[in-house]
């Protein structure tokens, strides 16, 4: 694989990811600006969220009979079209539409991306792609959400759509160039398999560490501009895109985790402390000070992509013959998680206080380290020297 072909598909891949998250600094100032209230706000984030978590399944038949290559050239020019559009949006309800829209449209290209790199790299190189693949999705969620919050604090909230309309597009012209891909080695994709390889040992429990971390993750971030309102300092779109910042430590994370799972003995214990760590970030979170939640953010992302990093090259390198299906059925319990974890916090925030949101964040990061420890007491893929 070339080195131009990797920058075209990172590129996309960044594209792709900064579409999901661009409104989330947004949302007070969408809240304002169509006269909704905080966890309507909310849905500009779920409503790309929930489709992501099921529409790539119904995308193993689109893959088994479509190459990845046009699918990600289509998707990116689609994606395009309808980011012009949202700040044309005369009311919320047409918005959410259109973000409903590209959350169809983002799996078709998060899973052709991934069949993509996992088909063209080498059984020898697989995890490790599939970990740079995942360190170039955190740069993506980071500078989305930057990217938005310093666009619109200098020039009001539509122009992040702009200019995040235009990358797409470049994008998509670049996809033009990708050479074809091959995937002649692998079953054809059919959702019948989903029951064989969710049994085989150890996959349901990974897909659920990852959806319940992701569930915490998005509450925080989606929680983040209302709790910022609410402390000393206030809110400001610039002040938001700065407080994720911590994203960059998920990029250190993901490019490091082959080494860190080698000295802790393999991907499952890896899982168990991002876990872990996941837990610290939600308490962090709940300290009433904006330095404690710009803080919570770097714990957050150190933990989540701990366990995000490996679970992909851990899962693909188990799995030899349903390549697509393994990444379908990963995003959508990924974004499943997230989905639920960008509304349902909200929900408990805005009736319960934040008191209680932030418990239901903490049980959710429990219950995944749980569920982690239960895969390292069964030695789940614990291969150290090819992590």
């Amino acid at each position: 694989m070339g080195k131009w072909t990797l920058l075209v598909l990172y590129a996309a891949t960044v594209g792709g990811i900064s579409s999901i998250y661009a409104p989330q600094p947004l949302l007070p100032l969408l809240a304002q600006a169509y006269g909704v209230s905080q966890a309507t706000a909310s849905l500009a984030v779920t409503a790309t969220m929930l489709p992501l978590g099921l529409a790539p399944l119904a995308y193993g038949f689109f893959l088994d009979a479509v190459p990845a290559r046009p699918l990600i050239g289509a998707s990116l020019g689609l994606l395009a079209v309808t980011t012009f559009l949202l700040p044309l949006c005369p009311e919320f309800p047409l918005f959410l539409g259109l973000r409903v829209v590209q959350g169809l449209l983002v799996p078709a290209l998060l899973t052709a991306l991934m069949t993509y790199l996992a088909t063209a790299a080498t059984p020898a190189v697989v995890r490790r792609v599939m970990a740079a693949y995942i360190a170039v999705t955190v740069f993506g969620g980071f500078f989305g959400r930057f990217f938005s919050g310093l666009a619109a604090e200098a020039l009001g909230w539509r122009l992040p759509f702009y200019g995040l309309g235009a990358a797409l597009l470049l994008c998509a012209v670049a996809c033009l160039t990708l050479p074809p891909d091959s995937r002649s080695a692998f079953l054809p994709i059919r959702l019948r398999d989903a029951p064989d390889v969710l049994k085989k040992p150890g996959f349901l429990a990974a897909y659920g560490v990852v959806a319940l971390l992701f569930f915490v993750f998005s509450g925080i971030l989606n929680l983040l501009p209302f709790r910022l309102s609410e402390l000393e300092g206030g809110y400001s779109p610039l002040r938001a895109g700065i407080m994720y910042c911590g994203y960059l430590m998920g990029i250190v994370t993901c490019l490091t985790s082959h080494r860190l799972t080698r000295r802790l003995g393999g991907p499952a214990r890896t899982m168990a402390l991002g876990a872990a760590v996941v837990i610290a970030s939600a308490l962090v979170f709940a300290v009433p000070a904006q330095a404690a939640v710009f803080a919570s953010v770097f714990v957050l992302c150190t933990g989540m992509f701990m366990a995000h990093s490996v679970a992909p090259g851990v899962l693909n390198g188990a799995e030899g013959e349903h390549k697509g299906l393994v990444n379908g059925l990963y995003i959508s319990f990924y974004y499943s998680g997230g989905a639920l974890g960008s509304f349902l916090p909200g929900l408990v925030l805005a009736r319960f206080g934040f008191a209680a949101a932030a418990a239901v964040l903490v049980g959710a990061a429990l219950l995944g380290t749980l569920v982690a420890l239960s895969l390292w007491r069964a030695s789940f893929a614990v291969d150290p020297g090819r992590a």
